[in-house]
């Protein structure tokens, strides 16, 4: 998934023995298409998606180009072209307003547009000129060929490592300027290591950066990767979901729980149906999971839910 800054999404009336409801594949699916309406609802809000338009859009195209189920794929596809074609229609007022801040989420915009089958030739232009405009550490906070990730940022070392990786992997799939490409970014990694234990300051967003890891590495949903591949990556994440689960985040729960069955844990695996369990419990009437007082935190809690429950045609 895309990346901006998270705060940590929580569940005020969770109770742990609801994790003894049922994990089926038909309460799954109606709890994710609960989900994607209320997803919906959320992207049609002017304000929401001018702000998150490129987040919300990969949301769809993902969900409708990585389902198995085919009523799925049709519901988030017709919703997410109609989103696109909208953010479309907005270009020439979102053009002249491109700075270094904005540009990428565009470029994010551009690639799910290009998923959900809308040709983009023209922004992509603009967007290759706007990208060129700026310096590698103005759009990524560092430059990964030059240096490894400083300490004196504004944001979390791991943040600013997995906004790298990812972006540098958008830019490269709409051929943007940027001389930066994922395995520049992967090269910084060892100087992060070891990842933090639960519990400490920096496990948080050590964990969205090894999920990140795992989406870059099979582009995002396309690839169930061997169940040989990233063993310390696997190891840090079994390990984390206990404590998520403890802390009761639905954002970190189901990042996991995703990124383990991309790495070929089984869906039978009890961490994986306990998170699910975790999910389906904490679900509310409207399709979300809360975290209303943070715009970002709302839609993509839904959208990591929607990727934790679903079941991947992966190739």
């Amino acid at each position: 998934m895309a990346t901006t800054a998270r705060r940590r999404p929580t569940i005020a009336s969770f109770d742990p023995g609801t994790l003894k409801s049922a994990n089926s594949p038909i309460e799954r699916e109606r709890a994710v298409h609960l989900a994607l309406n209320c997803l919906y609802a959320i992207a049609r809000r002017k304000a929401v998606f001018h702000a998150y338009d490129g987040h919300l859009l990969l949301a769809f195209a993902l969900t409708a180009s990585t389902s198995r189920s085919r009523a799925l794929q049709t519901k988030a596809r017709a919703m997410g072209r109609e989103r696109a074609r909208y953010w479309m229609t907005r270009w020439p007022v979102i053009c002249p307003r491109l700075d270094a801040d904005s540009v990428l989420q565009q470029v994010i915009a551009s690639d799910a547009a290009g998923r959900l089958g809308l040709t983009t030739r023209r922004i992509q232009q603009d967007l290759r000129a706007a990208v060129a405009r700026y310096s590698t550490e103005s759009l990524l906070y560092f430059d990964p060929k030059r240096q490894g990730v400083p300490t004196n940022l504004t944001v979390d070392p791991y943040e600013a490592w997995y906004y790298a990786l990812t972006n540098a992997y958008f830019c490269a799939r709409q051929a943007m300027p940027l001389p930066v490409r994922p395995s520049d970014v992967l090269k910084r990694l060892p100087s992060l290591l070891p990842y933090p234990p639960a519990g400490t300051p920096r496990h948080y967003q050590a964990v969205y950066a090894v999920t990140h890891i795992v989406y870059v590495r099979n582009d995002y949903g396309e690839r169930r990767l061997s169940s040989r591949a990233l063993p310390r990556v696997r190891a840090f994440l079994k390990a984390s979901l206990g404590p998520a689960l403890e802390r009761q985040e639905p954002d970190t729960v189901a990042e996991i729980v995703e990124s383990l069955l991309a790495l070929s844990v089984p869906a039978t695996d009890p961490l994986i149906e306990s998170g699910r369990r975790f999910l389906l419990a904490t679900q509310r009437r409207d399709g979300g999971w809360g975290d209303g007082a943070d715009r970002y935190g709302r839609f993509h809690t839904i959208w990591a839910a929607i990727d934790g429950l679903r079941d991947h045609s992966w190739r």
